[in-house]
């Protein structure tokens, strides 16, 4: 037997239920509170433990169920505020979403109905910046440094990093967000050095000893 997906309304009653932070979604559907499903969301496109775009797209890729067919049934929900259905692209496999978000941390929330009408969910909270910073390596005697590993880190939340190597004594960071990083660097030859930058600074001096 074919199952219908629930309509637009439904699922903004469900999103109330579940706490989705969409303002409009007050209703609650007729039916009783439908059941979590067997399958599994994972979001691709940006992470946690990096540097992202201000700008771009995000995938959610399920697997042990479907999406339904209609994106209206389908709400992605970018820090408080659910993206219109013309800005995601549905398929049984994979929703993609295209979102433009602030400097700093934000936060994309999947709410949606599977093909059997059962509750599909998943989020995850990145940090997103649009700096590009640049660090100069030297040694001691002013010698640019190639083939330094160098890791900068956000300095509100050290597990956020991004690594570069060096080449002709620069190491590039893109999509860095305005609110300070610790650059620590390492040379093969044994070589090592660390410089911060505060909010918003773009370029770094490390000299490696």
């Amino acid at each position: 037997m074919r199952v219908t997906s629930p309509s637009i309304r439904a699922v903004l009653g469900l999103l109330a239920i579940l706490g989705a932070g969409a303002a409009d979604c007050q209703e609650q559907p007729a039916t009783g509170a439908a059941s979590p499903s067997p399958g599994t969301v994972e979001v691709l496109g940006v992470a946690e433990d990096r540097f992202n775009p201000t700008h771009g797209t995000v995938f959610f890729q399920v697997s042990d169920a479907f999406f339904p067919s209609d994106p209206r049934d389908v709400a992605v929900i970018v820090n408080d505020r659910q993206l219109p259905p013309g800005d995601l692209s549905v398929s049984r496999r994979i929703v993609s979403a295209s979102y433009v978000v602030p400097e700093g941390a934000n936060e994309v929330v999947l709410r949606a109905w599977d093909a059997a009408g059962q509750v599909l969910t998943a989020s995850t909270r990145f940090w997103a910046g649009d700096l590009t910073v640049v660090a100069h390596l030297t040694d001691f005697s002013g010698a640019l440094l190639d083939g330094a590993e160098v890791v900068a880190a956000l300095q509100a939340d050290q597990k956020v990093r991004s690594a570069s190597q060096s080449h002709d004594g620069v190491a590039e960071f893109v999509n860095v967000p305005a609110s300070g990083v610790v650059l620590t660097a390492r040379h093969f030859s044994g070589l090592e050095g660390e410089a911060r930058l505060g909010p918003g600074e773009r370029r770094a001096r490390l000299v490696l000893r």
